[in-house]
């Protein structure tokens, strides 16, 4: 278990310097590729005409802005430190990585649906759709994915 700890904390700091941090040109080029990613998959789960650049337009002076924060990316690199730090055979941590990469993608951008449908309804619900439900149910899913992960370590026969 210390071990765990020791790795699982000692990936998100490398991993967070390499591809989350500005200090890394990796860290920009691969937010800006992700946060362009996720405004296109947004583009299918919205009308079309309140999205503009990175921005969901709420009213004429009220939008949502969709930045680095918002791209995905830092819930990943968590749920991939637990992977690195978990003992598991290579090519089940690799299977993993990529349906942990697709699933958090995904979530995310239900995420983001989700938050902008109730701000949509009503503005103050921004906090409490973003703060509270919205990465809530982002912290929750990624949870479950790594214990599914942990749950098939010794059947690693996934694809």
């Amino acid at each position: 278990m210390k071990r765990f700890l020791f790795l699982y904390w000692f990936n998100i700091v490398w991993l967070s310097a390499i591809f989350y941090w500005d200090i890394s040109s990796i860290a920009n080029f691969i937010n800006s590729l992700q946060t362009n990613f996720t405004l296109y998959l947004i583009k299918f789960t919205l009308p079309f005409n309140i999205i503009k650049g990175d921005e969901i337009i709420i009213t004429p002076h009220y939008s949502l802005v969709v930045e680095k924060a918002c791209n995905g990316v830092l819930p990943y690199l968590f749920f991939l430190s637990s992977i690195l730090a978990f003992p598991s055979t290579v090519y089940h941590k690799i299977q993993w990585i990529i349906v942990g990469y697709i699933t958090i993608t995904i979530i995310n951008i239900f995420r983001i649906y989700l938050i902008t449908e109730l701000v949509l309804q009503e503005r103050k619900n921004f906090s409490l759709a973003h703060d509270y439900i919205g990465n809530s149910l982002l912290i929750f899913l990624s949870l479950i994915l790594f214990l599914i992960f942990v749950k098939t370590k010794y059947n690693s026969e996934l694809f």
